[in-house]
């Protein structure tokens, strides 16, 4: 009876990897693969595959290849010819956001398999400013600046209702942006000079740090506070850049450093 068992669960162990094997074969064989090809005015750049389960990190174009004056917003299925940078729906036309690509932001673009993404390299003055009140970007990453997100939901709530006890329009405070960054200081800061809407940067390190490691130039801090920010139990020394001088941003860089909002990390 004893050898019966055995040979009957041997038996069934054998089936189930049968079938878990027939399971991935046939996973395989349905799933769709797409060459991506990046070019930039005629040249491949890089190439990669994209599947349902495999996304493809977009390359970067090197800046000797970018004009002064000039900016690389990203990849797109179509010409360069058929870009406008003024149109409202101007970064639609990037695929996958520029940055992390996925099959279904290239599905229904593919000729014989192949994708081809275009560099969109274009003159940055003609792409329009979308109008903030202010653009406060924070540092999303709690272990270093000490700062979590349920914080900054709090801190953007005082900061709207103090605006509005100050006057500023329905309208203007609509369009304040309070935009985490992630990952270190390079590339959190890298990004921040990519997106050139910041305003405010809160919870990054020195002046020092953020030009040295983070890549950014000094004459774009045009003002620089030490901040203390209390994560468990421990004060962290932390500082608030300025990058931009319009009357907004200078009124809420001020709201920053008072009592109501201070008290909010510490």
């Amino acid at each position: 009876m004893k050898r019966v068992l055995i040979l009957t669960l041997v038996v069934a162990t054998l089936a189930i990897s049968a079938l878990s094997l027939t399971s991935c074969g046939v996973a395989k064989a349905l799933e769709e693969q797409f060459n991506v090809v990046f070019m930039n005015e005629g040249e491949i750049v890089a190439s990669d595959t994209v599947t349902q389960f495999k996304n493809v990190l977009a390359p970067d174009i090197d800046e000797a290849y970018i004009p002064e004056g000039y900016k690389f917003y990203g990849w797109t299925t179509l010409s360069l010819d058929e870009i406008d940078p003024a149109a409202p729906n101007f970064k639609s036309t990037l695929v996958g956001g520029g940055k992390m690509l996925h099959f279904t932001d290239v599905k229904g673009y593919e000729v014989n398999k192949t994708v081809i993404l275009n560099a969109v390299i274009i003159d940055s003055s003609l792409v329009p400013k979308e109008y903030h009140y202010v653009v406060l970007a924070w540092y999303d990453k709690v272990a270093t600046s000490g700062i979590s997100e349920q914080q900054m939901v709090q801190l953007e709530s005082k900061l709207k209702a103090y605006l509005k006890a100050e006057g500023v329009s329905d309208e203007d405070i609509a369009t304040i942006v309070i935009r985490g960054y992630t990952g270190n200081v390079g590339p959190s800061c890298g990004q921040i000079m990519a997106d050139e809407d910041v305003d405010i940067m809160l919870g990054w390190g020195s002046a020092d740090n953020v030009t040295s490691t983070g890549g950014m130039k000094q004459e774009m801090l045009l003002e620089t506070v030490a901040y203390q920010v209390t994560y468990n139990d421990t004060v962290k020394n932390r500082t608030i850049h300025r990058l931009t001088e319009s009357d907004s941003v200078i009124k809420v860089m001020a709201w920053l450093q008072t009592e109501d909002c201070t008290s909010i990390f510490n």
